[in-house]
């Protein structure tokens, strides 16, 4: 689901809203008005805000001028040759208002760095897998040393992290999750941000199609993230992935490794699951500490050196182990994020419905396997499709069947799509299987047939809705009043 963007405070007078935004001042009613407030959505302008009239898949933000100006926006960012009704609004004319979006955010983040007198720092992080959560993290463990904003959802795109941007008021720390779903986006995004410290935390085949369908390809883009570094910022990377670590060709600035390879800079040295959550012991520049994890899976232990590390170098120095400690035992994760709940009729869930890729897929089914290991009945998964893979879409869901043979998955319930490549090939390896039509169609059959002692995951791209399916157990088994047991 769309993340609603929030309201900023980020304040320009008109001279510097048109030097920032690169355009051209076609009218001006009051040359002493001041903008408080750049925002997209026409919905929510108030009196003395700013609007920047961006053109996304479905709106287009110059149909609704005339209602921003009946709302009393001081000044429109348009793009040339658009037509403004009259009122007594300023007027600047841009070439692009997505890009003129990105120059004013990025003049705003400068202008926080220099009120900062250098104390400002600002990290960015991407990947194909665990980006929100180790961004939580991330967030988690700066707030416990100083203010930290960060992403809010999922405004990780040419808009939403401008309008997240623009929200940095007096706080020490920004943290900014950058997404990809069109090529350069990557590197339009990180020369908004312009990081201190720029993080890649792995490299997988998520929004493969656009991309020329390969890794290679993928660690390309991804690795644009590194290039506005300066010499004296800080590139944290997997040390596992050869891919994401070939990346740092690209950089002059100090490499921080993460991962659990020997003589990685910060490592997990091993993970102890109950089922709850896990004991993690982590290393890092000669220290050996351990803390719990709230959370489920290894992926999720990893995520955690990651955030581990860009902590370190957002504040320059260790982090103490305690701080550490105290903050990620606080810790909520997103939701949808292979959360877990108790469910009546002794079932466990592993919500991981907010998106999937064939990296995040195979993530959660070894959690799904660990925590059937753990003690429960059966491993059981209902899984949509995933999107956005191009060219290799037939093959990576046929690898994902393989995958529930691999994990010892007794039922698989399928919401339709190319979900049922899925089941075809795992239902060669053994698997009992269902197809369903949706996501709804899911639901029913999963009500029916979950069996006490079952941990039952949910998981698919963002189109494929699988919550529903999740929301038809759940009207069957109510969440037990224990609630929510933790979270990967």
């Amino acid at each position: 689901m769309a993340t609603t963007i929030p309201r900023n405070a980020a304040s320009f007078t008109l001279p510097e809203l048109v030097a920032a935004s690169r355009g051209d001042l076609r009218r001006l009613p009051d040359p002493e008005a001041r903008v408080v407030g750049l925002v997209t959505d026409s919905r929510v302008v108030a009196p003395g805000n700013g609007f920047v009239a961006v053109r996304g898949e479905t709106f287009d933000g110059h149909d609704f001028l005339a209602a921003v100006i009946e709302r009393g926006a001081v000044v429109v960012v348009v793009e040339r040759g658009r037509a403004v009704p009259d009122g007594a609004v300023a007027v600047i004319e841009v070439d692009d208002a997505v890009v003129a979006l990105g120059l004013i955010a990025r003049a705003h983040l400068r202008r926080w760095r220099r009120a900062r007198k250098g104390t400002g720092r600002v990290a960015a992080l991407t990947g194909s897998a665990g980006k929100t959560t180790t961004k939580e993290l991330v967030r988690a463990i700066l707030s416990a040393v100083g203010p930290c904003h960060a992403t809010t959802g999922n405004l990780n795109n040419r808009i939403g992290v401008p309008t997240v941007a623009l929200g940095l008021l007096d706080e020490t720390y920004a943290v900014f999750e950058l997404g990809m779903s069109v090529p350069g986006e990557i590197s339009a995004l990180a020369g908004i941000v312009e990081a201190d410290v720029a993080a890649l935390l792995n490299v997988g085949v998520a929004h493969a199609e656009g991309f020329g369908g390969s890794r290679e390809a993928i660690a390309r883009e991804k690795g644009a993230i590194l290039e506005t570094l300066s010499i004296d910022g800080t590139a944290v990377v997997n040390a596992d992935d050869e891919l994401a670590r070939a990346q740092l060709a690209r950089t002059s600035a100090r490499y921080v490794s993460f991962g659990m390879s020997p003589r990685t800079d910060v490592r997990l040295v091993s993970r102890k699951a109950d089922g709850t959550g896990a004991r993690i012991t982590v290393t890092r520049s000669g220290e050996t500490f351990e803390l719990f994890l709230p959370v489920v899976g290894e992926a999720a232990a990893l995520d955690l050196v990651a955030a581990i590390a860009i902590a370190d170098a957002m504040v320059g120095r260790t982090v103490p182990a305690r701080v550490i400690a105290g903050a990620v035992s606080g810790w909520e994760p997103p939701a949808g994020r292979s959360t877990t709940y108790e469910l009546e009729g002794d079932l466990l869930v592993v919500d991981d419905s907010y998106n999937a890729n064939p990296a995040s897929m195979r993530a959660a089914l070894s959690t799904l396997a660990e925590l059937r290991h753990a003690g429960r009945f059966r491993a059981v998964a209902v899984l949509g499709e995933m999107r956005e893979l191009g060219s290799l879409s037939t093959e990576e869901h046929g690898e994902l069947g393989a995958e529930l043979v691999r994990h010892g998955v007794e039922l698989v319930i399928g919401c339709g799509g190319s979900a049922d490549i899925v089941l075809r090939r795992a239902e060669t390896g053994g698997v009992a299987v269902l197809h369903a039509a949706d996501a709804a169609a899911a639901g029913a059959l999963i009500a029916r047939e979950a069996l006490p002692g079952d941990v039952i995951l949910f998981k698919g791209s963002r189109g494929a809705a699988v919550e529903r399916a999740l929301a038809a157990l759940v009207q069957r088994y109510p969440v037990v009043a224990a609630g929510k047991r933790g979270a990967t």
